[in-house]
């Protein structure tokens, strides 16, 4: 991994400095506002970044389909390489493709990154579009100690987008989005901040990173998680400023250029009816929006992008595995459960669903 340097290291350490000093302000403030003591205040906001560690690549040895690019580089050719924003330090991919029609901008979702999107990296190269992905800060190659909240996929794709805009050979290429989830919700939201990007699709995307936090808290426990969104709320702010006040129904509406929303009946993630873009269809008024809606199989927050035959063979994998842990009456242990993946086809577990991309593809096309 690439170091720092002593002038970028001081320039993070002040950062943090400046936001530690942040914390103990608001928290003041908060106290003083609200009524809740300080210790309510800071031991909420330590709750908070503990739920934002740093995520880091899994095991693939133990780790079933084509979501690390090992598995597929005999194939697919990429560039790898560090970038600065002004808020990140992030490990990019470039993918060429030999038509070169444009650019997909790949944003990854929350717990995951760059290569769990091979599947669909691989698609559009082989569709004739470059691809360029990269880790969000705090994730798998890129610096940072932990992920920081929802609203940094914001962040970090408007930052890769603007470097992006100024960097060879990119700045020339026409430019298409594709996120999922976290990623889905910063290229809805990132239209708002940029006036280049041709199409876009989000696929199970929430609507507002600063909200998801409580709207998730609603979920599970009920109204009384609301009392914690004053404090949300203050303590976003100060971490990501003008950001927060930017969703996916604002970014839409800003453009008139045709976005793809994509989500499942039956996601537990970001659900239909309240935190998906797709429960405000009623406020979006942009004329070149389209949906598509996964059912059964693909209903869900994630097999909704992958194909019948490879949610059905998940849940053959899940199932054996399961069935050969009883068996021996306790947990496997990772060599076990390594020689077991030898044997699976790693094509078929991460297949996309082709009636979703394809209408993906399709309108991209119609933008060149």
């Amino acid at each position: 991994m690439e170091e720092l340097s002593h002038e970028q290291l001081k320039e993070l350490e002040k950062k943090t400095k400046s936001r530690a000093k942040a914390k103990k302000v608001v928290a003041a403030i908060l106290a003083t506002l609200t009524g809740v003591s300080a210790m309510t205040v800071v031991s909420s906001v330590i709750a908070y970044d503990a739920f934002f560690t740093r995520y880091e690549r899994p095991d693939y040895a133990l780790y079933p389909g084509e979501y690390c690019y090992s598995r597929v580089q005999s194939r697919l050719t990429r560039k790898e390489f560090f970038y600065r924003t002004d808020e990140s330090h992030l490990k990019g991919y470039y993918y060429p493709s030999t038509q070169g029609k444009g650019l997909v901008v790949v944003a990854h979702g929350y717990h995951a990154g760059a290569d769990d999107y091979i599947p669909a990296i691989e698609y559009f190269v082989n569709n004739g579009y470059n691809v360029f992905a990269y880790d969000c800060q705090g994730t798998y190659d890129s610096y940072g100690e932990g992920t920081v909240g929802m609203c940094q996929s914001l962040v970090d794709l408007d930052g890769t987008l603007t470097y992006l805009s100024n960097t060879a050979p990119y700045c020339n290429q026409k430019l298409f989005l594709f996120g999922h989830s976290w990623g889905g919700y910063a290229v809805s939201s990132v239209l708002a901040l940029h006036d280049d990007i041709r199409a876009a699709a989000c696929i199970a995307p929430m609507n507002n990173g600063s909200t998801i936090m409580v709207e998730k808290g609603e979920q599970y426990a009920g109204k009384i998680a609301s009392m914690s969104k004053p404090l949300f709320d203050a303590y976003q702010t100060i971490l990501f400023g003008d950001y927060v006040n930017y969703n996916g129904v604002k970014g839409i509406n800003s453009v008139d250029i045709p976005v793809l929303i994509a989500q499942g009946v039956d996601d537990t993630i970001i659900t239909y009816d309240k935190q998906s873009i797709t429960a405000h269809k009623a406020e979006i008024t942009n004329p070149n929006v389209r949906y598509y809606e996964g059912y059964g199989a693909q209903g869900g927050h994630d097999s909704i992008w992958h194909s019948k035959e490879s949610v059905a063979y998940k849940g053959e994998i899940d199932g054996r595995l399961k069935k050969l842990q009883m068996e021996r009456g306790r947990d496997l242990t990772a060599q076990e459960k390594a020689d077991f993946l030898q044997d699976v086809d790693h094509a078929l577990y991460s297949a996309i669903n082709p009636t979703l991309f394809a209408q993906i593809l399709e309108m991209f096309d119609s933008q060149i």
